[in-house]
């Protein structure tokens, strides 16, 4: 009865859920009428065929307004896999910890501490989205009630397609939240502690969940060896990742939003550059799916599991 009352309320907001500035409705309207007088316009648009077309429209590029479906459904489901693995490959002690700590230590822990942190009267946007909590509750019930499904979800092939799809999404949410960070407030150095905080308030909230269940917690150098390589730690990779956006977009566009006299905040700066936050969306994307499948077939067919593997934690193992 719940599974079926959460695909009901997903279906009812499956449309995307668009912030738009009220300051902006009139000339949107405006464009919007003036478009129509026109009938001319529309052949400028972008060709949105096929696969990789819906794909970079209307989900990646999409998302820069709403939260696709498409991709939440890939970033809940891993969330909750890694939740069941590291309660030892068993159901978790208590759903009711379980459901809550899934979501704010396992699956959007760095969109909860982010918008705690940079966002003026935290609006905590992963908690106030009907079709995220369809999307974890729906997960959460299958991964933690069946055996089947999550053995399928870790086989080799079905894992790494799984942890790039939640990297995707990962990596566009970094961008944006990026964005509003610093658009909020200027200042540089606000983007380089929202890249830390982004990147470490998951694996820092997961060692606080293993503790407070009394498993043990393994050292930081476990957690993340102090190294630079962005190309074999993706965490490493995400944290510069959000760095060179933020640089490119203020050194080397005439957005200028970190000066005093800015002509585009970053928001407004990264919009008119949205094939540049699509590179970098992709990016680490690529870099997952090469790290991956080099470490499948160069270490016998045997893949790392857990942070290790798309945050950086531990070095769980996974075999034939």
């Amino acid at each position: 009865i719940f599974i079926c009352a959460l695909i009901a309320l997903l279906w009812r907001d499956a449309g995307p859920q668009v912030s738009v500035d009220p300051s902006r409705t009139v000339a949107f309207a405006f464009g919007k009428a003036r478009s129509e007088e026109l009938g001319s316009e529309d052949d400028d648009l972008p060709i949105k065929t096929g696969p990789l077309g819906w794909l970079h429209y209307d989900v990646i590029l999409a998302s820069r307004t709403s939260y696709p479906v498409a991709l939440m459904i890939g970033f809940t489901c891993y969330g909750n896999v890694l939740l069941r693995k590291e309660s030892g490959d068993k159901q978790y002690p208590s759903w009711i910890f379980g459901w809550l700590l899934g979501m704010v230590c396992y699956t959007y822990p760095g969109a909860i501490f982010s918008d705690l942190m940079f966002v003026s009267n935290a609006p905590q946007r992963a908690l106030s989205n009907n079709n995220i909590l369809c999307c974890f509750s729906f997960w959460y019930l299958v991964v933690q009630n069946s055996d089947a499904a999550y053995k399928f979800l870790q086989q080799k092939h079905v894992f790494v397609w799984l942890t790039t799809w939640w990297l995707a999404d990962a990596t566009r949410a970094s961008l944006l939240f990026l964005e509003r960070a610093v658009a909020e407030q200027p200042v540089f150095a606000r983007g380089v502690w929202q890249a830390f905080v982004w990147c470490g308030a998951g694996p820092v909230a997961r060692l606080i969940e293993k503790s407070i269940r009394g498993h043990p917690v393994p050292s930081l150098d476990k957690v993340q060896p102090n190294s630079m390589n962005f190309l074999k730690f993706p965490l490493i990779a995400m944290f510069w990742n959000m760095i060179f956006y933020m640089c490119v977009l203020a050194f080397f566009t005439d957005c200028g939003f970190l000066s005093t006299e800015p002509k585009l905040d970053m928001v407004q700066c990264a919009a008119a550059h949205e094939d540049f936050y699509g590179f970098c969306t992709y990016l680490p994307c690529v870099l997952h799916l090469c790290r991956a499948y080099w470490a499948m077939y160069s270490q016998g067919g045997v893949v790392i599991f857990g942070d290790g593997f798309c945050m950086g934690a531990r070095h769980e193992f996974l075999r034939k």
